[in-house]
């Protein structure tokens, strides 16, 4: 079959209404938070669709692009994505599909092209390893795959309780009797106050996270409909925890959490994360992704999110292709460099 790619016409209205169609959509294939990240980054963002021939689309992908002046090169990013599983159950991850987006913009515009697909590593998945492989994409050790763990939803809230550790579920129990209490809000005020929390927190553990604001951009520009969702934990009258969490495609994507000492003392993230739990059961979202685990860096965050039950997973990695050897020898040492330096 042949596809065709329709590059940068299209609206944000009718780019929400197409991705509304696939299962894998998700925050980070937004227009909103593209736009975001490439103005903080100093990018520019391309917009992808590929069109069967019957002109339904069956992939579709956000690009950002950045401008290397100095090494004279255009590299092109697909971050978790593109979009190819639609909820009608077909897929249009296909070698030709990926075939008809790497001549698209490899060459044409841009050098290098990678793409960090939104793809589990199952074994009933390890044919779209190839799909990339077949076109050229070489699979790279760094950055490593994406490690999380998914909770599959869709039971009652008794069952969804059954499911949390004992000890996960006694900490939830006391926080309910201690009256801490939850809300869902999406105003900015609990923006304001996780990046207070969040913050704090990266100075008290010394790492470097992300930068809650790239999300407080986003939700704004987001529509109603794509909005993100903030559980908020108080205790005692005062907030004490915030959780940020993605409700799009079929997945719910824990992005940010963060609470003070008094919220640590009075176990509110438990309540929060219980929350979120069972907002998202409630919606109809097939399987919540915990946002990311790493034991051997943060083994008592990993420990927690493992205390709600589901299974560790990780996806098929991240994939680049290159104009050519030269290309890929400039880039790739460059790369290790930018590493080395951001750590």
């Amino acid at each position: 079959m042949d596809y065709k790619v329709q590059i940068d016409h299209i609206e944000p209205a009718q780019w929400a209404e197409y991705a509304g169609l696939f299962a894998d959509y998700n925050i980070y294939q937004t227009w909103a938070y593209q736009d975001v990240r490439a103005e903080m980054d100093g990018q520019t963002v391309s917009r992808a669709l590929v069109k069967d021939e019957k002109d339904s689309v069956v992939a579709m992908a956000h690009v950002r692009i950045k401008h290397v002046e100095s090494l004279k090169l255009r590299i092109g990013y697909i971050q978790t994505g593109p979009l190819f599983f639609r909820k009608d159950g077909t897929c249009g991850c296909s070698v030709e599909v990926v075939k008809a987006l790497r001549e698209t913009y490899l060459g044409p515009i841009v050098n290098v092209l990678r793409i960090a697909p939104n793809i589990i590593d199952d074994p009933e998945n390890k044919g779209y390893i190839q799909v990339f492989e077949s076109n050229g994409f070489q699979r790279l050790e760094n950055p490593a795959p994406y490690h999380t763990i998914i909770l599959p939803l869709g039971c009652s809230t008794e069952d969804l309780r059954m499911g949390l550790h004992q000890k996960w579920r006694k900490k939830l129990k006391k926080a309910e009797n201690d009256g801490v209490e939850v809300d869902v809000r999406s105003d900015e005020e609990p923006f304001r106050i996780l990046d207070e929390f969040y913050r704090e927190l990266r100075e008290r553990k010394g790492f470097k996270g992300v930068d809650p604001e790239i999300f407080a951009r986003s939700h704004n520009a987001l529509p109603d409909a794509e909005k993100l969702s903030l559980v908020v934990a108080s205790f005692e009258g005062e907030p004490v925890t915030v959780h940020m969490a993605s409700h799009l495609g079929d997945t719910t994507i824990a992005l940010l959490v963060a609470g003070n000492e008094k919220g640590y003392t009075c176990n509110s993230s438990y309540l929060a994360w219980w929350k979120v739990l069972t907002t998202a059961n409630e919606m109809g979202m097939r399987q919540i992704d915990f946002g990311g685990i790493d034991f051997e860096n943060n083994l008592n965050v990993s420990r927690f999110k493992a205390g709600m039950g589901g299974e560790e997973k990780s996806h098929i990695g991240v994939f680049e292709a290159y104009t050519n050897f030269v290309v890929k020898g400039i880039f790739r040492k460059a790369d290790k460099i930018y590493t080395k330096l951001k750590r």
